[in-house]
């Protein structure tokens, strides 16, 4: 699975204030599986630390997977079909979804209502539905 940018940041605020929430909750409910990161969530991720060190130590359990020619092509598909509805979403975002789509890999998020503009990604989101 790949995880999106919000589930590193809310793994490493639970982390940081030592209690389980539902990034952990997940983790563990899916203990079997392995999750990967695209390097477009390293960048928003370590933006959050003035000493990247730190926030790098929280992503090496995770592979790093890279914007190759794949992925460029995807995003430009991506972006290009979005932006002929007039329902574009950041560039970041076109870069992890088009990461999600080439790896054939689900992304794990709680900006779903953000990702499903992005026809035939499939979503998981990891917090409980509200309401």
């Amino acid at each position: 699975m790949l995880l999106d940018t919000c589930f590193l940041i809310d793994l490493h605020r639970e982390l940081k204030a030592n209690r389980v929430g539902d990034a952990k909750f997940f983790l563990k409910d899916h203990a079997g599986l392995s999750f990967v990161i695209s390097v477009v969530s390293v960048t928003e991720f370590l933006e959050g630390f003035e000493d990247t060190s730190k926030g790098e130590r929280l992503l090496r359990p995770f592979t790093w997977i890279p914007v190759d020619s794949r992925v460029s092509r995807e995003a430009s598909r991506i972006r290009r079909h979005l932006r002929s509805r007039g329902t574009l979403i950041g560039d970041f975002d076109i870069l992890i979804a088009a990461t999600s789509n080439v790896t054939g890999l689900p992304l794990v998020t709680d900006n779903t209502g953000h990702f499903k503009r992005v026809s035939g990604l499939h979503l998981i989101p990891y917090k409980p539905a509200s309401g």
